[in-house]
């Protein structure tokens, strides 16, 4: 079967642009269009014919398939593409996953079936040749949250890497040299690009990884607790946590309420995103900035683009800021 991928090929131009073509688009040079139609005839290709009338009516829907709507970062974009969209008169959906490669493909099949015009995705990494597959069919596929292992696609994306990176080593700076990280599951692209921040720090700041002990499991309360108590079991535990969400920072914040562990006296504390009510929270959490509002407008901007045209493949990467609070001081208890 021919897809709007071969006829790409074939004219020699991207996806976008047969896109563009296909929905006489004004910003479209003259020879494309030429190359393009000329290819749509050699390969006899016959676009979907439900999607393309669902490019012309008014009515469109979004698709919004996600690990935990629970999590704070979700819940704060879907709002923000809901607020924009269904004012417009537009359907948004969105699926839950849990990170269950099951469930996600559940979920994608679910918004095919319900003819989404767009597909948003915080992918666990297991159905990206099912995607690509769309994609290639001309459905708009966007991730977001975490990016692509194999193909290519349209990603907006908040640095993982980069922010670990920062985080050790303002707990460096305050002079904490036995630091854990709770995250996940291992085989998400966040959790590799945060592995490999904290390879970065070990290699620059010519440290022993010894220093730094990581662990991968759920993004739940009950994991981040579970490890806290493996954690301070140990005859020489760490002096900091840094977690890979809110939700794992509840675990933790809830086992050392539980066993009289001071935080930030005994134990300091940084997580991925805050909590949404986090003025409440004592001690006050030193977090890495989400930047869900950021995101948000850049994922707004592109269903806004996808409805109209395939997007192209690019990554949009946003740095995010270590916001510093009471949860962090130099060590000076040692557990025992």
């Amino acid at each position: 079967m021919v897809t709007i991928k071969d006829v790409a090929l074939q004219a020699g131009v991207s996806i976008a642009t047969v896109s563009r073509v296909m929905n006489n688009a004004d910003n479209v040079g003259e020879e494309y269009k030429i190359a393009v139609q000329k290819a749509i005839e050699e390969l006899n290709y016959q676009p979907n014919a439900a999607a393309r009338s669902m490019k012309k009516k008014a009515f469109r829907t979004i698709g919004v398939i996600m690990s935990d709507f629970s999590v704070p970062f979700f819940e704060k974009i879907i709002k923000q593409i809901e607020k924009t969209f269904r004012s417009k008169g537009h359907l948004v959906l969105f699926v839950n996953t849990y990170d269950n490669p099951e469930t996600e493909k559940q979920g994608i099949q679910f918004m095919v079936e319900k003819q989404a015009d767009v597909i948003l995705i915080c992918s666990t990494g297991e159905n990206e040749d099912y995607l690509a597959h769309l994609q290639d069919q001309g459905i708009s596929v966007i991730f977001f949250d975490r990016r692509s292992k194999n193909h290519l696609f349209p990603t907006f994306y908040v640095d993982k890497r980069k922010a670990i990176y920062r985080a050790l080593e303002y707990l460096y700076l305050m002079e904490h040299r036995k630091i854990a990280f709770i995250s996940g599951p291992r085989q998400l692209s966040t959790n590799y690009d945060r592995y490999m921040g904290i390879m970065d720090f070990v290699y620059e700041k010519e440290i022993s990884s010894n220093y730094i002990s990581y662990y991968f499991g759920t993004f739940s309360e009950e994991y981040g607790y579970s490890v806290m108590d493996e954690l301070l079991k140990e005859k020489d535990p760490p002096s900091a946590v840094i977690v890979g969400s809110a939700v794992l920072a509840a675990g933790v914040l809830l086992y050392c309420k539980e066993h009289a562990i001071d935080i930030p006296g005994q134990l300091s504390l940084i997580s991925f995103g805050d909590f949404s009510t986090g003025k409440l929270i004592e001690p006050r959490l030193t977090y890495l900035e989400d930047m869900h509002e950021r995101l948000g407008q850049l994922l707004v901007e592109a269903i806004q683009e996808a409805f109209d045209q395939v997007l192209e493949p690019r990554q949009i990467t946003v740095s995010s800021e270590l916001i510093t609070n009471e949860s962090v001081t130099r060590p000076f208890i040692q557990l025992t």
